[in-house]
């Protein structure tokens, strides 16, 4: 079959790190996606002082 009988224990440390690297990988992407919608969120809202922008003054001068 597919296992010896010798009672011989086979220990093997693990060497595959590929979770770790796609996640890795991920955690880049996620944060070039967020940089880039931001940038994006940034030139739309241009008029509006940007993203986080300044709440606009009203003027007390002018009186319709």
């Amino acid at each position: 079959m597919s296992r010896a009988a010798t009672g011989d224990t086979v220990v093997i440390k693990p060497v595959n790190n590929i979770y770790t690297v796609l996640s890795g990988v991920a955690l880049v992407v996620v944060i070039l996606g967020l940089v880039a919608i931001y940038l994006r969120a940034d030139t739309l809202w241009k008029d509006a002082g940007g993203l986080f922008g300044k709440e606009p003054t009203v003027s007390s001068s002018s009186r319709r």
